[in-house]
């Protein structure tokens, strides 16, 4: 296996692109669609990949190609809903804005399924209604910060480290104020 390669499947940048491309899709199926079609275009241009550190530019590549498949209209989706009498109900939608789903979400203790069930959707619509809050820059700081060091995101994203740390912390507080968690 080639120094390329090497560093194109290593660990710690899947786990970055699962990040950037469950906060640019809406489900688990299109983040893994998006990064496989991350890997062959970087395999074809391995040839005009220059440096060290291959993660920013692969990371440029998964955000263009999400880009030119939503203008494209390659990602349809599911979204599941619920109508006033709690009946699920399914559209399918060409995907023009972004979620962020960075981890998951922590796992409820209720006794019946169905009201666990119908926690954790409204729980889900709640932080899907506060990431759109949020800017593009926001939710990719937000995604990236899990498994990246500052220097790596700020690399990734060309922003300075002293802006991308503003921006993460400010992204944090309006999240966390939409989420209802005021602090004082």
């Amino acid at each position: 296996m080639s120094t390329f390669e090497e560093m194109l499947f290593s660990d710690s940048l899947k786990i970055k692109m699962i990040n950037v491309a469950k906060s640019r899709t809406f489900n688990e199926a299109d983040a893994f669609d998006l990064i496989q079609n991350t890997y062959l275009k970087a395999i074809e241009r391995q040839n005009q990949f220059e440096g060290d550190n291959i993660d920013p530019w692969v990371i440029t590549i998964l955000k263009n190609l999400f880009i030119d498949s939503t203008r494209s209209g390659t990602f349809k989706v599911t979204e599941i809903t619920r109508d006033f009498d709690n009946k699920k109900k399914e559209e399918v939608k060409r995907v023009k804005r972004e979620k962020l789903f960075g981890d998951d979400l922590p796992e409820l203790s209720v006794s019946e399924d169905s009201e666990s069930s119908m926690i954790q959707s409204e729980l889900e619509q709640e932080t899907d209604e506060c990431m759109k809050t949020l800017s593009n820059e926001e939710r990719d700081v937000i995604a990236l910060h899990h498994n990246s060091s500052y220097d790596e995101i700020s690399k990734m994203l060309s922003i300075k480290s002293g802006t991308l740390r503003q921006m993460l912390r400010r992204a944090k507080e309006k999240f966390m104020q939409c989420m209802g968690f005021d602090h004082e």
